[in-house]
């Protein structure tokens, strides 16, 4: 059975070389094909997602509404974690890449450079520096939903993922090199699995026939595909290898994790190859029992993900995300309603944004629609119930019991029935409306709802509805004003 889980991908671009800043890596095309190093604003402003949103908006029909509230769940600001991982990430992918230049002439200059008295070695023919790999990797672990996959791709999206190679100092280079990879780890914890989701990704995102070639014959154990699965990632310049959801290892069969592991030692320390692992804490056992990945995983400090604590770092995360509102009345943050969102999230920022998506679901249509603490803690208690777990072990202090709690669902799988539920909710609504008498949205508020869906202020779009309805006559239809040509001349006479 072919292996269908979820492949990351990023950007593929021909190379554009700079000069490396760090002297080991001058005259390394890989290398130097990368971004400069990010500073720290530059990184933050690259990996923020602000979702379009105007004040306006709150005018719009409660059905409108809803689908706007879906717009949160895009919802990125990138905290201090988000900083760390980044500069590690960067180190890892340069330093890896040390050790590692797929042209035999600029290898010698690039030694030349980052060891100015190493032996030249000009006598032999084919001689090729010796350098240790400097290649290793680290662990991210952390509580379910705390933002470990959301962070880890956000950080990868600030480096292309394909940089096809054509000519290097007017030698010609034919290489697609392969900047990262990111994979889930199998469901079943096998390493064939892995591999079959190796070889499906390069396929995806190179246009190849791996998968063909390799896996199609069910002949090939895991430990067959393996070394083949290493030989395409060093050819393919392969830069860091991710692999997500690191603790489905210990429901593999028997023996089956300690293969696994000793397989990415095999990466880091034959071809180079740096290697990040990111799962929930019930991996920690696993991962500092195995003492040589333990070792490597040192090279840049585990990341043990911290959560957010109530202080100023949650309060501007928070004010960030509250921005967002498409309730017909304001509600202001206060202290309460911050303290009652950390109560029910534990500081876990999924949890916190799928909550406060919840919570706009649930008033909006209703006669007042305002977020109060007593709507907070509804939500949470008839939505959140399959991360109680997690919750009740965060807020008794116990981190020893997250690393037997099984890994728990976010609410986000949720989401769609909340949704469906809130829209039939209010279609009842307009319903009984209509049976008492109510009209749907005249004319002219039909024509500002298009003009405020379509960027305009709450207030200019009436404007321009009255002008539309002036213009073409008040026995015109919705069809007829919005007509392209009559809505180029409300739009130019606004």
């Amino acid at each position: 059975m072919i292996n269908y889980n979820r492949i990351v991908t990023g950007e593929t671009i021909d190379a554009c070389y700079h000069d490396s800043e760090d002297p080991m890596n001058r005259h390394n095309c890989y290398a130097e094909a990368l971004p400069r190093v990010y500073s720290s604003e530059r990184a933050a402003d690259l990996m923020r997602r602000e979702p379009a949103y105007h004040e306006s908006e709150r005018l719009l029909p409660p059905e409108l509404r809803l689908q706007g509230v879906q717009r949160i769940a895009n919802y990125v600001e990138p905290m201090w974690v988000f900083l760390e991982m980044e500069q590690r990430f960067s180190r890892l992918i340069r330093n890896g890449y040390i050790a590692r230049n797929p042209l035999s002439s600029e290898w010698k200059k690039q030694m030349l450079s980052g060891f100015p008295k190493i032996d030249e070695g000009k006598d032999i023919p084919g001689y090729r520096p010796k350098i240790r790999s400097t290649a290793s990797g680290f662990f991210i672990l952390g509580t379910s939903g705390v933002g470990k996959s959301t962070a880890v791709e956000s950080v990868l999206s600030l480096y292309p993922q394909v940089i096809v190679h054509t000519e290097y100092n007017a030698q010609p280079v034919d290489q697609n090199q392969l900047v990262w990879l990111k994979l889930d780890c199998p469901h079943d914890g096998s390493t064939r699995g892995l591999c079959v989701s190796f070889f499906l990704a390069l396929d995806n995102l190179l246009g190849t026939r791996y998968y063909n070639k390799y896996c199609e014959s069910k002949r090939r154990t895991a430990l067959e595909l393996l070394p083949l699965m290493a030989r395409e990632a060093s050819l393919l310049g392969l830069g860091v290898l991710v692999i997500d959801e690191i603790q489905r290892l210990k429901s593999a069969s028997s023996g089956g994790n300690d293969e696994m592991l000793e397989f990415f030692v095999l990466l880091v320390n034959t071809i180079g190859l740096p290697v990040v692992l990111v799962g929930t804490h019930k991996a920690y056992n696993l991962l500092s029992g195995t003492f040589a990945m333990a070792r490597r995983g040192e090279g840049q400090g585990d990341l043990i993900w911290p959560l957010f604590k109530e202080d100023a770092y949650w309060d501007f995360f928070l004010e960030g995300l509250w921005r967002y509102q498409w309730t017909s009345e304001s509600t202001e943050l206060t202290k309460e309603l911050s303290q009652v969102i950390y109560d029910e999230s534990q500081g876990i920022t999924d949890i916190a944004i799928k909550l406060y998506m919840l919570a706009q679901w649930s008033v909006i249509g209703e006669e007042a629609e305002l977020l109060t603490p007593e709507v907070f803690r509804t939500v949470a208690k008839e939505s959140l119930q399959l991360v109680q777990p997690i919750l009740s072990a965060l807020r008794a202090g116990n981190l020893e019991i997250l690393r037997t709690v099984p890994d728990i669902q976010s609410p986000l799988s949720n989401l769609e029935l909340f949704y469906e539920n809130a829209f039939k909710r209010i279609a009842n609504q307009t319903k009984a409306l209509s049976k008492l008498g109510s009209r749907p949205p005249d004319i002219f508020q039909q024509i500002v709802n298009q003009l405020i869906l379509a960027g305009i202020d709450g207030e200019e779009g009436k404007l321009c509805a009255q002008k539309a309805i002036a213009h073409c006559g008040n026995g015109a239809d919705i069809k007829e004003l919005l007509d392209a040509f009559q809505f180029d001349w409300i739009m130019s006479n606004c």
